[in-house]
């Protein structure tokens, strides 16, 4: 999904999403009395395939409605964290996508992440994923 659709899907859904400058994280989330905002680092600015995905994992967040706060136990931080990198990899790089892309012959990291517009880490976590979901 390319970035302006993931703005606009922000939009439609009553999201504000606000860059400013962040010191720990990329990005963050927040549910409001259901209402959602997520703010992304002025860092990504110009960095589209990082801020592609750190704005879809904030969106994820808030769309599977995996919201925490950071003193939540570490096994609900771990749950939420999940979900929301889910919905991303599912947005990013749907499966069917993906198989396409390695029957073309995209297969080493660098390729499928140019082709997905996503960061290499990012694609490293999606093969991870669809590895262990698809095989069980």
């Amino acid at each position: 999904m390319e970035i302006n659709k993931l703005y606009n899907y922000a939009e439609e859904s009553g999201i504000t999403v606000d860059f400013m400058p962040l010191k720990e994280n990329l990005a963050f989330s927040l549910d409001l009395n259901g209402k959602g905002f997520i703010a992304l680092d002025k860092g990504l600015v110009g960095r589209t395939a990082a801020e592609r995905v750190a704005l879809a994992h904030e969106l994820g967040h808030l769309a599977t409605g995996a919201v925490y706060c950071p003193s939540d136990d570490p096994k609900t931080i771990l749950k939420n964290e999940q979900a929301a990198h889910r919905w991303a990899i599912n947005l990013l790089v749907p499966y069917p996508k993906l198989v396409e892309a390695l029957k073309d012959g995209d297969e080493d990291l660098s390729t499928l992440s140019d082709r997905f517009g996503v960061t290499e880490d990012f694609m490293q976590k999606v093969l991870i994923h669809y590895s262990q979901s698809k095989s069980a």
